[in-house]
């Protein structure tokens, strides 16, 4: 199911990844000098290309102390592995992806929330980059939600239920801002919910939202008879009790006799 970007900003941040790595493509290395020039469509003001080998090599970046530099351990204030997960998501079968971590904003001290769109581009020489640009502070947008149930999914059919500790490690793609991935299973228990980890186990099947939805029976009906879709409900921000509007996308996935649905969502207010 794939989801359209509603912002404009997200629009031409993929738009902008988009041509670079069609300029890679044609002209190969000889593209990291225009991506390297001050005032040009490539690099103004807090938006800018940035070129990464697979080994995590920053070759394009406008800190000139950072290129050639090797970053494949770097980390944001929580712990997330920032280049390693660009790498992880060119490498999945869409060979582009998005990534959100905490990132303090030029001349800041301290970090907000930074999103990046990473994609794989193959020069005419063959070798291979990561081509990158981030916006802080951006809108939510439906398509990152379903990504992230999509990755959580891919994961749960490969390492069944052990994938359950990745998806609540807040060091990984399945936890940013206020979205995370939830796991019930047909019946209604709640098996994955890392801001409420008391809920986990219990069943919600009865449990119902401030306007009186039976919103975990919804979540069942849609995966069994749709496959996927999203459900709006009441529910509270990580951290708070106050319950706030919210809409997920829900998806089913099987894994031997065992039926998962796996949720993320958005916070409307």
């Amino acid at each position: 199911m794939a989801e359209e970007l509603q912002y404009e900003e997200t629009q031409r941040l993929v738009s902008l990844v988009d041509d670079a790595t069609a300029l890679v493509e044609e002209k190969g290395e000889h593209a990291f000098k225009d991506f390297s020039t001050v005032g040009s469509c490539w690099r103004h003001f807090q938006t800018y290309i940035l070129v990464v080998g697979l080994d995590g090599t920053f070759i394009v970046h406008p800190d000139p102390n950072l290129v050639g530099k090797n970053q494949i351990d770097l980390k944001d204030v929580n712990g997330k592995p920032i280049v390693r997960w660009f790498i992880a998501e060119v490498s999945g079968e869409k060979r582009s992806g998005w990534s959100h971590y905490l990132w303090a904003k030029p001349n800041h001290i301290f970090p907000t929330w930074k999103t990046t769109y990473v994609k794989l581009a193959k020069a005419p020489s063959g070798k291979e980059y990561i081509i990158a640009s981030g916006a802080y502070d951006i809108k939510m947008e439906k398509a990152f939600i379903v990504d992230v149930v999509n990755e959580a999914i891919d994961l749960i059919k490969k390492e069944g239920i052990a994938a359950f500790s990745a998806l609540r490690d807040k060091t990984s793609e399945f936890i940013n801002k206020d979205t995370y991935v939830f796991v019930i299973d047909n019946k209604g228990t709640l098996l994955v919910d890392p801001p409420f980890p008391s809920l986990e186990g219990q069943n919600m099947y009865n449990y119902t939202d401030a306007f009186g939805k039976y919103m975990f029976r919804e979540f069942i009906q849609v995966a069994n008879s749709k496959s996927s879709g999203w459900v709006d409900y009441m529910w509270p921000r990580p951290g708070d009790s106050k319950a706030l509007k919210k809409s997920s996308f829900i998806k089913r996935v099987t894994v031997g006799d065992d039926v998962y649905i796996v949720g993320a969502g958005m916070y409307l207010e």
